[in-house]
Formats: structure tokens, sequence, C-alpha cells
């Protein structure tokens, strides 16, 4: 292939990101709308964050140390997927989350994460929405308590050598009991989808993903949720890079796949039925919020 054609190429993948990153930007006021009238979704709830309290000591019977979370009133409508494309607007995040404000995400070749994730966030919605599923684009700022069937915050990668690569998904700790299927529901199939290698190493950056601590931080999302954290490739990698932004419909095929196979698994309200006991929040988690 001739250089000046790679290149253009390379550019022509670029902009189309970039515009249609644009596009969901400015169909997100207008999808709102749509579903509200239809009565299909609305715009993402602002739920009341949940204060957990000490769980009643079982008769006749030592103490309990575990923290009971009372089960949320969750409003009547279809079911109800999040998305967040990671790190967009990740510069309006509240004073409680400032020390994030930098965290702006990978960028490679021209490409920027948050470009890539809010694209493919897109995608995975139209899926889920030709489903009947009621589906929210979140930004960074994740509305304080947020309810929903399912939560999945979209991520790229990145490293200094170009040379790894490959996804992983996690979830996070002291939360309901399906976070678990939902995280193994959305390796399967975007592995089987996608044809990238699973990385089964996470970090703790991914488990302890602010999004997950409902604990230490309000603008999270509500313990009960089934939440997850996809990185779908290495942004910084050619071969997963020519799939993040070559194919991105064969990735949002891949977590719309995972999304609703997690969704025909789990009947709806199971997430909710019931009270969560926990265990109290560890040493490192008690401390004041930046900004408070």
């Amino acid at each position: 292939m001739p250089e000046g054609r790679g290149v253009n190429r390379i550019g022509d993948r670029r902009d189309a990101i970039r515009a249609c990153a644009g596009i969901v930007l400015a169909l997100l006021g207008d999808v709102a709308v749509a579903r509200a009238d239809d009565g299909d979704t609305s715009t993402a709830p602002d739920a009341v964050a949940l204060r957990p309290v000490a769980a009643a000591p079982p008769p006749d019977g030592p103490a309990s140390d575990m923290i009971r979370v009372p089960r949320p009133v969750v409003p009547p409508g279809p079911r109800r997927v999040g998305i967040q494309a990671g790190h967009w607007k990740m510069a309006e995040v509240p004073d409680e989350m400032a020390r994030l404000a930098g965290q702006t995400g990978t960028s490679a070749a021209g490409f920027v994460e948050w470009q890539v994730n809010l694209d493919i966030a897109g995608r995975v919605a139209a899926r889920l929405q030709a489903q009947r599923i009621a589906v929210d684009i979140l930004p960074a700022t994740v509305p304080e308590g947020y309810l929903a069937d399912a939560f999945i915050s979209l991520h790229a990668d990145g490293d200094r050598s170009g040379l790894d690569r490959g996804y992983k998904a996690a979830h996070g700790s002291r939360r309901g009991p399906y976070e678990p299927r939902l995280v193994t529901a959305i390796i399967e199939e975007y592995g089987r989808t996608t044809g990238l290698p699973w990385l089964p190493g996470v970090s703790r950056n991914m488990t302890g993903y602010y999004a997950f601590a409902w604990g230490r931080l309000r603008s999270t999302v509500a313990p009960h949720v089934p939440a997850a954290i996809l990185e779908m490739g290495f942004l910084t990698n050619a071969e997963d890079r020519a799939m993040l932004v070559g194919q991105p419909d064969r990735v949002a095929d891949g977590i719309a796949r995972g999304i609703m196979r997690f969704l025909e698994e789990v009947p709806a309200g199971a997430a909710f039925a019931d009270d969560l006991l926990v265990p109290p929040a560890p040493s490192w988690w008690r401390r004041t919020a930046p900004g408070t």
C-alpha cells in the first residue's frame, strides 16, 4: 500500500470516529426527549443515595459486623442499562472527584480515548434500544445513586511500548451478587465476537473504580445495580486499535450481546429484590472525599 494512501485512510478513520462521537453528542438531547415522549425511556434518573445501616443481630446469636443496605425503590418501566463513555466530560466532575479531573484517558495515532468510547457507547445503545431496552449514555459523572438493570463503563487501555494488547473486565466489591455474572457474560461474548485476546489480570484501579465506590462518593452507581468496567483493548496497540476504530460495529456487537445475555439470565427486578449485607468499608475508604 502506498504510504500516502495509508495516511489518508488513517485520517479518514480518525475523522469518522470524531464525526460519530459528534453525532452521539448532538443526538443525546433529542434521544432523551423522544424516549420520554414515547414512554420507552427517560433521561438518566437521579436517585437519592442509599444510606447503609448496621445489620440487626440474629436472635440468640452474636452481633453482626455486616452492614445492611436497604433495597431501593425502582421506578416502573422497561429494563434499563447505563453505558458510561469513559473520560467523557471528565473536566466537569464534581468537587468530590476533583482529583480525577486530569485523567483524560489514553491516545494513539491521532485517536483520543473518550471519543472512541463515546462512539462505541452510541453503537451499543442503538443495539439495545432495538431490543426495547432503555439506555442512558452517561459521562464521567454518574447520577447520584444511579439505578439500572445493568451498568457498564467503557474504556480503552494504553501502554508506552505499544506491545500490550487484549481486553479485560472487572466489577467492584461491597456490591450486589449479580456482578460476577455480568462480567462473565461480557468477557465471553466480547471475546467470541471480536476475537481479541482476554487478559485475566485486573488492576486495583478497575476493581476500585470510582463509579462503584458508593461508600465514599455520591456520584456512583447504587450498590444493588450490577456494574462492570470493560477495557475494550489497547488503543496504543496497532492490532487492537484496528478493531476499536476500524471495526467499531463488531466491538459494539460483542458488548451488546454480553449485556443482553446477562439480562436474559437475570430476571427483571431480581437485583433489587432484597436488602444487601456487605462488610464494613476498608480503612483506606474511610477518608474525607476531595473537595468536601
